[in-house]
């Protein structure tokens, strides 16, 4: 059975990424999230699936001894290695704040939570990756960490863009020096999900600056996002997709 996990599964794209992975009866899932038992979203698919194909497990995407313990039991799980590691968790706590007015501690935080727990979950679960036959990660990230794009949107999710950006040089960098080892790493935007906290936090302004950008379901970012991840090869390491497999910008 293929293998995934996904983090940050307890609402939005995260539960839409778990629900379109098990519409495929041979895939084995494990859904991670700060408190499964809480996720009245996980609770109605695991009440539909058998425990041999879905697995909630509690993760804090923030807290080292969380992933350690939770890379511990996955390890348990599943013997033969992790192949496919998605890494979805992220937030967006200043969506239009100017630079000038940024709450720093907050800014710290979101940094925290996009970046540098992205690197903790790596160092973690990398040895299950390596065991595995498909040896994939898959980064979820957005738009607005494009540099080239940048001017496009200025004022718009300052400190998350800042963020984003970080977590794209951290995983195209790392990514490259993995491929040696046979492993695919790719980075993917998921579209604007307006249903989604991040994508309604930004609602306001896609409406008055991008009225023409398409409003996508969760269902439909995840067919795609998972598309892309099935279909990735070894020499997309290092690729910045979007959910429709078209390339963007660095």
């Amino acid at each position: 059975m293929p293998s995934f996990l996904v983090t940050g599964s307890s609402r939005g794209l995260g539960l839409a990424f778990v629900a379109e992975l098990l519409k495929a009866p041979e895939n084995k899932v494990i859904a991670t999230a700060r408190n499964t038992k809480g996720a009245d979203g996980l609770q109605d698919l695991a009440s539909k699936h058998s425990a041999d194909q879905l697995v909630l497990l509690d993760l804090d995407i923030t807290s080292e001894e969380s992933i350690d313990h939770a890379a511990a039991e996955v390890a348990r799980i599943l013997p033969d290695g992790l192949d496919h590691l998605i890494g979805n968790a992220g937030v967006n706590e200043q969506a239009l704040v100017s630079f000038e007015d940024l709450d720093l501690e907050t800014f710290q935080d979101e940094m925290n939570f996009n970046l540098v727990s992205t690197i903790r979950l790596y160092r973690a679960f990398l040895p299950l990756v390596r065991k595995s036959s498909a040896k994939k990660i898959v980064q979820l990230t957005s738009v607005l960490g494009s540099i080239q794009l940048a001017a496009g949107s200025p004022g718009l999710a300052n400190g998350y863009s800042v963020a984003k950006a970080a977590l794209n040089m951290l995983v195209r960098k790392w990514g490259g020096s993995l491929k040696s080892e046979g492993i695919t790493t790719v980075l993917i935007h998921p579209g604007w999900v307006g249903q989604t906290d991040i994508g309604n936090s930004i609602a306001p302004y896609i409406e008055k600056y991008s009225p023409g950008l398409p409003n996508i379901t969760p269902e439909e970012s995840a067919a795609g996002v998972i598309k892309v991840a099935k279909d990735a090869a070894i020499e997309d390491t290092g690729s910045f997709f979007n959910y429709d497999g078209s390339k963007l910008p660095w």
